[in-house]
């Protein structure tokens, strides 16, 4: 039993930062604060990070993912203001219609398949497109921008190139910090 209790102790200390990140979430989802909803938030990050170290990854998350709080914390900034650039750019084209949606397909420079679906994921939540397939760096969207290729328009401009260079210099520096290890 100690040993058990030992181990959970560890995983809990080892994985702080993304305890904190999931306890402000509850926080956020409450939307309000009072003592069931502090408790219940501690409580619940703590079983998250447990049964996810059980049952899903063994070690912790920053082990795992590499992916660190201040480098998160840009990549939701950047993200928060696609999004907004994005839906103001769609309501004209949805109250004057005329667009028609269309598939595109198209490649990204990522390698990371954990990186992938992150990139995945943001162009689903950008207004105007949606991510339908993944097939290792081949993403296929639908849009209702769509880039006249016939034309010399690179399929690419689908994919929020912002957040795909923010990810691809994180993945540099994660494969640089492998390299050294």
């Amino acid at each position: 039993m100690k040993k058990i209790v030992s181990k959970a102790i560890k995983e809990v200390a080892s994985n702080i930062k993304i305890m904190s990140v999931l306890f402000v979430t509850w926080i956020i989802l409450f939307e309000e604060v009072n003592i069931f909803v502090i408790v219940t938030g501690l409580i619940m990050s703590v079983v998250a990070i447990l049964l996810t170290d059980m049952y899903l990854m063994q070690g912790n998350y920053n082990d795992e993912y590499m992916f660190g709080l201040r480098s998160m914390m840009h990549y939701f900034g950047i993200l928060v203001i696609e999004i907004f650039v994005a839906g103001i750019g769609v309501i004209p084209k949805i109250i004057l219609g005329g667009n028609d949606v269309s598939y595109v397909t198209c490649e990204t420079k990522l390698t990371d398949e954990f990186l992938i679906n992150i990139l995945a994921n943001s162009i689903t939540l950008t207004p105007g497109t949606v991510t339908v397939k993944k097939s290792g760096s081949t993403l296929r969207v639908l849009t209702l921008d769509t880039p006249d290729i016939a034309r010399g328009e690179d399929p690419r401009q689908v994919l929020p190139l912002k957040l795909e260079q923010v990810l691809l210099k994180y993945e540099a520096k994660v494969q640089k910090r492998g390299e050294n290890v």
